[in-house]
């Protein structure tokens, strides 16, 4: 058997005892036995290792989710259960059987050296959540101990880049004390959100949100449709008994938004006994020509096509016969539009009206609905809920009290609750003209091209103005464009933001490409070695 062994250590053990003639000595016994365990481990340690590997592939999620199929979408609640939609097809399943295909990431504190990369590269896993908000194994329950008001928001994306950029902001906005609902275009292939960093961080980093997962609604461009996810989370946070009353705000986002505060600096803000912005609705953003009120179609210029488009009609503003949804009586109103946005912070009560009253055939918001989509109106996701807003009493008068220069009256900080660049294609309808630069997609983003009126990407040159409008979010962010912008949010305070700002001009360098350049250089080199040659000739 001693023969069999080829552990050098022991070979030379082995001719040791044989020069001295020691034979089996108990000296050489005691290092015999001692190197042939080191052998037997040696040659142990492939198995030990093929073992390890196996279960480590057993027990580790998988490129491929053969447990879902096709399905991709549900609710995840904070006890981290995942029930599946109705309209997926599937069952009631769990959390771990859903494992995701990417690991968990966290915002990272400062840009990485390649900001070319972004969240969603399946090689950058950490091993942990980043429940910096709050959240986390020790919040299982949901229960929070922060005051302030309770937060619903919806997110809605369309594409894999919307997809991509939403998980930035799902990280910002989770908290044991938020409800988050994301829309899936239905466009998007479930593939795309089964295989996003988005998925992972819901499924594995809720930090004790409340989160619900669904695509219902494929939204056209200028249609009525635009308005489908909106409506339907509204539906779901005054219907469902898992989010009903649960909330003191709702706040529907794209998924290409940033918040500039915190959830707790949020949830201050909008206290529903304390912060500044209780009691009112905000249907507007800076885009807008009257700032924090709806825009009345009439003030436009009559060759703008915004007042174009919606007075066509010879009989002047359309006159909406409807049912009162109090009193059931059969009213009559004049509806004027007025233009705001389609990114909106509602109180419950507001939310719930018209989540009723568009399930009412008869109500003031269905007969209004119904004549703007006969009517075959453009825009309507700017104006079916700032024109309802205005008009439906007692509601209207929650819209925000303005001092003389525009600011909120309770917050003179803030001119608008989200900033964003858009129409900056042609002068505005008063004759406003921008005349700062703006961010352009480089050809080797992944990011789509903005439409030519917008909204244009935002970086950290838009920082000043950011500040000067005190908005609550900022629109259009993407980090394949300028991810410093996407990594400094959201902060603590005003004083975190840096004031800066468009330089009068500025243009800056191209992007180096070194291969390029040493083809250019050997190319030159080559020209210069053949005139030399024929130069001898």
């Amino acid at each position: 058997k001693r023969e069999k062994i080829k552990s050098p250590a022991q070979e030379k053990i082995k001719k040791m005892s044989f020069r001295s003639n020691i034979g089996t000595t108990r000296t050489t016994r005691r290092y015999y036995r001692r190197n042939r365990c080191i052998a037997f481990s040696s040659s142990c340690i492939p198995f030990v290792l093929c073992f390890l590997m196996i279960f480590w592939m057993k027990n580790t999620p998988q490129t491929s989710v053969t447990s879902m199929g096709v399905v991709a979408l549900g609710h995840i609640g904070v006890n981290g259960e995942i029930d599946i939609g109705d309209e997926a097809g599937a069952d009631t399943t769990t959390l771990s059987t859903l494992e995701s295909t990417v690991g968990s990431r966290r915002i990272p504190p400062t840009p990485p050296p390649d900001t070319s990369s972004s969240i969603n590269n399946g090689e950058d896993e950490v091993a942990s959540c980043d429940c910096r908000w709050g959240g986390g194994e020790e919040d299982a329950e949901g229960v929070s101990n922060s005051e302030g008001a309770r937060l619903a928001y919806l997110i809605t994306v369309h594409n894999k880049q919307s997809i991509d950029n939403a998980a930035y902001l799902f990280q910002s906005i989770r908290h044991p004390s938020t409800i988050i609902l994301l829309h899936i275009d239905t466009k998007v292939s479930k593939d795309t959100y089964l295989s996003s960093a988005l998925r992972d961080e819901v499924e594995r980093c809720s930090c004790g949100a409340s989160v619900h997962v669904d695509s219902v609604h494929n939204c056209q461009w200028g249609r009525w449709s635009m308005n489908g996810p909106t409506h339907w989370a509204m539906d779901v946070l005054t219907s469902d008994h898992r989010f009903r009353g649960k909330w003191d705000v709702f706040i529907n986002l794209s998924g290409d938004t940033m918040p500039v505060y915190q959830p707790s600096v949020m949830s201050e803000l909008f206290h529903p006994s304390t912060g500044p912005l209780r009691n009112t609705n905000f249907v507007t953003s800076s885009s807008c020509e009257t700032g924090l009120l709806p825009t009345n179609v009439h003030i436009f210029p009559h060759w703008w096509h915004k007042w174009e488009h919606y007075n066509k009609n010879p009989d002047g503003d359309p006159v909406i016969s409807y049912i009162d949804g109090n009193d059931g009586d059969a009213k009559e109103i004049t509806m004027v539009t007025h233009f705001g946005s389609q990114w909106m912070a509602l109180l419950p009560d507001f939310v719930e009206y018209v989540a009723k009253s568009l399930k009412n055939p008869n109500s003031l918001a269905s007969r209004y609905r119904d004549f703007l989509i006969n009517a075959r109106k453009l825009m309507t996701d700017e104006t079916f809920i700032p024109t309802l807003l205005v008009h439906a009493y007692p509601y209207n008068e929650t819209l925000p009290v303005l001092k003389e220069d525009g600011s909120l009256d309770a917050m003179p900080s803030m001119k608008a609750i989200r900033y964003e660049r858009m129409d900056e294609h042609v002068p505005s309808a008063f004759g406003y003209f921008n005349n700062q630069q703006r961010y352009e997609v480089p050809k080797s983003s992944e990011a789509d091209e903005p439409k030519v009126w917008g909204p244009y990407f935002l970086g950290i040159y838009d920082l000043g103005d950011i500040v000067d409008s005190g908005a609550l979010f900022i629109r259009k962010v993407s980090v394949n464009v300028d991810p410093n912008i996407v990594y400094m949010f959201p902060v603590s305070r005003e004083s975190d933001i840096p004031y800066i700002r468009w330089p009068n001009e500025l243009q800056i360098s191209e992007k180096p490409n070194w291969e390029r350049i040493k083809q250019e250089m050997m190319k030159k080199a080559k020209e210069e070695e053949e005139k030399k040659v024929k130069e001898k000739q």
